[in-house]
């Protein structure tokens, strides 16, 4: 898991530890976020500053590579992602630093990379149904744990996006309505 102390990476580390993921790795930027993704069950936590991610990755899967990448920033990753995929791995992008990316296609294809590109207000119907109804279930068994490090009232909206645009907070803003 790419940005394992963001707001996404947080609920995906959470949610790969219920459906039974075997070893969650996430990279982090510093040793406070690596203490949130470690809180939200990673097993491994790497910095992407400071360590060396293939041959972290390589160890921890005994030279394997991943299985899954839920990347952040495709453009500034792929060559990365590439690396520590195990042959027919997946990468589900939901982010990227650049509207365009170059997709490295010799070492993509003898991988047999996936590429699966998601948002969630692309998902059909029925898709989406089934999401809604999982959360809604995890949220009311209290399964999921939440990041909340501010809350703001809606008029200081630009503010809340301020903060997590900048990267000056490590978990989720809420807006409070009314």
């Amino acid at each position: 898991m790419a940005g394992g102390a963001g707001a996404v990476g947080h609920y995906a580390i959470q949610l790969a530890r219920i459906k039974g993921a075997r070893q969650i790795v996430a990279t982090v930027s510093g040793p406070e976020k690596a203490i949130l993704a470690r809180e939200a069950g990673a097993d491994l936590v790497l910095n992407y500053k400071t360590d060396d991610l293939p041959a972290a990755i390589a160890d921890a899967t005994h030279g394997q590579g991943v299985d899954r990448i839920v990347e952040v920033d495709i453009a500034a990753n792929i060559l990365l992602d590439i690396s520590l995929l195990r042959p027919d791995g997946d990468v589900i992008v939901y982010g990227s630093g650049n509207s365009e990316i170059g997709v490295p296609f010799s070492p993509a294809i003898r991988k047999g990379i996936h590429l699966y590109f998601f948002i969630v207000y692309s998902l059909n119907s029925d898709v989406r149904q089934v999401a809604i109804t999982d959360l809604s279930m995890l949220l009311e068994d209290e399964r999921l744990r939440h990041n909340i490090v501010a809350r703001l009232p809606l008029a200081r909206i630009a503010e809340a996006h301020d903060l997590v645009e900048q990267g000056r907070i490590n978990g989720n803003v809420v807006l409070e309505v009314g």
